[in-house]
């Protein structure tokens, strides 16, 4: 099981209900993705913010640029998406629930570590 591809298809199966959208889920997996990277680039390597001179912003930017691309490459090809709604239709009520319970949790998370840091 591919995490990366499981929350996909959960943020797929929540703002994509039609099947015909997935730059939703797209966006906010690249939100997602950036809010926990950029913590740890800012917060975690303090040193970040001295090298590039208050211009550390501009990094964050780019990655988040980068990140964007790199799933509109991953998830804008019909093939793929179409494997990954296929493979995980078929999981368990119990499965269900526990994916669904930690994807609520990994964006409580996500949300909650850039409100307290």
């Amino acid at each position: 099981m591919n995490p990366y591809y499981y929350l996909f298809y959960k943020l797929s199966c929540f703002m994509n209900k039609k099947g015909n959208n997935e730059m939703g889920p797209i966006l906010a997996l690249t939100v997602l993705l950036g809010l926990n990277l950029g913590v740890i680039y800012v917060e975690i390597l303090p040193d970040a913010k001295e090298n590039f001179q208050h211009n550390y912003k501009y990094g964050i930017i780019v990655l988040g640029v980068v990140l964007y691309i790199i799933n509109c490459i991953l998830f804008l090809k019909k093939n793929r998406v179409s494997e990954i709604m296929n493979q995980y239709k078929k999981e368990s009520k119990i499965s269900k629930k526990v994916g669904n319970l930690l994807v609520i949790l990994y964006i409580a998370l996500s949300w909650g570590i850039i409100v307290f840091v």
